[in-house]
């Protein structure tokens, strides 16, 4: 196992910011279990601000808009294909892919329950 740094892993968490291929492709390439990878995220306060990070998931928060919570039950529906999570309401159908960061999802999902 190799340590390293707090200055080390700051410029890991930047080149992840600025790398264009999967988390599991990044750590993969360096060496670095994604546990650790998102564990030390978590640490250093990283992991429910992705900016500047092209999530896969951005698109289709940008292509929806929250509706105002009403209270009322919300049924969910489980999809039978693995390649996306399906989240629907009575006036809104969101497609995440399940590549999804769960970090990011559950930052999501919290911000559309406020």
């Amino acid at each position: 196992m190799i340590k390293r740094t707090k200055k080390q892993w700051q410029h890991i968490m930047q080149a992840h910011a600025e790398y264009t291929g999967t988390t599991k492709q990044f750590c993969a390439e360096r060496k670095i279990p994604m546990q650790t990878f998102y564990s030390r995220r978590h640490a250093m306060g990283l992991s429910v601000s992705l900016q500047n990070k092209k999530s896969p998931c951005k698109k289709a928060m940008a292509t929806t808009s929250p509706t105002p919570q009403t209270g009322q039950f919300v049924r969910a529906q489980v999809t039978t294909a693995p390649s996306s999570i399906v989240l629907q309401t009575k006036h809104v159908q969101l497609s995440l892919s399940t590549q999804c960061d769960p970090i990011w999802l559950a930052t999501l999902l919290k911000g559309l329950a406020a």
